[in-house]
């Protein structure tokens, strides 16, 4: 798949969960990853292209607490200040 950030395991659940809801997974990352392209280009993005990347963003955001970061399909944690000196 065109993600990083998810193990394989993620990815599969991920895949499982789409077709669950109606979606082919293939379908839903091949328009995300046009989205993102186009958005890298400085091109306008579809918007069937950019509902398959809300649709990425927010299972992924809701399956593993992962936000999209930057141009690309790349999935983190997002980042805690729960290191702060509160001295």
């Amino acid at each position: 798949m065109f993600i990083d950030g998810l193990t394989e395991s993620e990815k599969h659940q991920l895949a499982i969960h789409l077709r669950e809801h109606d979606h082919t997974p293939f379908m839903v990352i091949k328009h995300a990853h046009a989205a993102v392209q186009c958005k890298k280009r400085g091109l306008e993005v579809h918007p069937i292209d950019g509902k398959y990347l809300d649709l990425l963003d927010n299972t992924i955001a809701h399956l593993y607490d992962k936000r999209r970061t930057g141009p690309a399909l790349v999935y983190t944690q997002p980042q805690t200040n729960s290191h702060r000196d509160l001295a």
